[in-house]
């Protein structure tokens, strides 16, 4: 299982792509001008922590979709023998970004006749 750099790092390289998007929203939301005249600090706050909230919402929400798209292919966990697709499941979990759900993906043993989530190599934080 991969496993992935330093957040902090990470957000540090991408300071110039967020910055062209928090432009870009301004520009969605107000125009070329900006925030008009009078606009309170305490409005564009309140609207940066909510779209700060759902940005980080759906980027959990991504995130986990498209790893679960591509679940390792491990053997079973109890026999060793080879694993097939069952129908995946919906997860959900509060985190501090709010709730996000996905469809978890499941494998099946015919040889064990268990249905089991594919492991995962090391916890996750």
């Amino acid at each position: 299982m991969a496993t992935s750099a330093d957040p902090a790092s990470q957000a540090a390289a991408l300071q110039p792509t967020l910055q062209a998007a928090a432009k870009n929203l301004l520009f969605h939301l107000y125009g070329e001008a900006g925030p008009p005249w009078g606009t309170s600090l305490a409005a564009l706050e309140e609207l940066a922590l909510r779209l700060g909230h759902t940005l980080a919402a759906e980027l959990l929400r991504q995130g986990l979709a498209r790893q679960a798209a591509t679940p390792p292919a491990d053997g079973c966990p109890a026999c060793g023998g080879p694993t097939a697709a069952a129908d995946p499941e919906p997860r959900t979990l509060t985190t501090r970004a709010g709730e996000v759900g996905w469809q978890e993906p499941r494998r099946y043993c015919g040889r064990c006749r268990k249905a089991f989530f594919p492991p995962v190599a090391s916890p996750r934080d």
